[in-house]
């Protein structure tokens, strides 16, 4: 994705689906700070596909 810019935010219960898991699973993470990067745009949650990636890629587990 070419330098500023940025897919479509996705919403709570989207980037949950994405990732395979629960709402309640994401803001229990945000609340841990251990979760996917997100934003606030207009006071509303969003997340980023290339955040939701990353945080995938940095969670996997090592290759045997």
């Amino acid at each position: 994705m070419p330098e500023g810019k940025f897919s479509h935010p996705l919403s709570e219960k989207e980037a949950a689906v994405y990732l395979s898991v629960s709402p309640s699973t994401l803001r229990r993470w945000r609340k841990a700070n251990c979760g996917p990067r997100m934003f606030r745009f207009g006071g509303i949650l969003r997340y980023r596909l290339e955040d939701l990636d990353a945080f995938l890629q940095d969670h996997l587990a090592p290759e045997n």
